[in-house]
């Protein structure tokens, strides 16, 4: 008898193993929030997320359309998580620290994607920060309902203003910004004892 050797075959890279598209997905929205703290979003590409990610680069374009509406995506789980920090604020406490890298991140990361021409109308529509925001001005604060949504959205307007063009207005430290903040709040207890007519 003659003795054959069996050839071995190459090892074939190993498979991913099968996710849910809910799992998928915020894999990559995940991987997408990690990538885009530490470098330009520009330079951030689909197979960058879906490595880290550990799925199929495919699944991108499948799930979400393309990078934008996945940096999108990025913006509205953001959104939901400051939502909840605004939520659980204690009263008298500011509801949103306008320095927080998370709140700088996701300004920048919608001003950028509005530059690329990406409809971010849309974020807005149904934002998050915004109705929690105008439930804690109801709540706590005790402005009148019918303008606490527009006081929501001036907050957030000054606040998203300062943090945003910080450096730009001279403001090295969220210290900078406490003026800013406590005259807004002083602002606020006038509208609750002295709603415009």
């Amino acid at each position: 008898m003659s003795s054959t050797k069996k050839k071995t075959q190459p090892t074939k890279p190993k498979r991913r193993s099968p996710i849910t598209r809910a799992e998928g997905e915020r894999r990559l929205i995940s991987a997408a929030t990690e990538l885009i703290q530490t470098r330009p979003y520009s330079d951030v590409g689909v197979r960058d997320i879906a490595e880290l990610a550990d799925v199929n680069h495919g699944f991108v374009h499948t799930w979400f359309g393309s990078k934008n509406d996945l940096l999108l995506a990025v913006v509205r789980k953001q959104f939901e998580e400051l939502a909840d920090q605004v939520r659980m604020a204690e009263p008298g406490q500011p509801a949103l620290n306008f320095y927080d890298p998370r709140v700088v991140s996701v300004v920048r990361l919608v001003l950028w994607l509005d530059l690329e021409g990406v409809d971010t109308g849309n974020l807005f529509k149904d934002m998050p920060i915004l109705d929690a925001l105008t439930a804690r001005f109801i709540s706590i604060e005790k402005i009148d309902p019918s303008i606490a949504r527009a006081a929501a959205i001036q907050a957030i307007s000054i606040g998203l203003g300062a943090g945003t063009f910080a450096p730009i207005l001279g403001m090295e430290s969220a210290d900078d910004a406490v003026p800013i903040m406590d005259l807004w709040r002083h602002v606020v207890g006038l509208l609750s004892k002295y709603p415009p007519a």
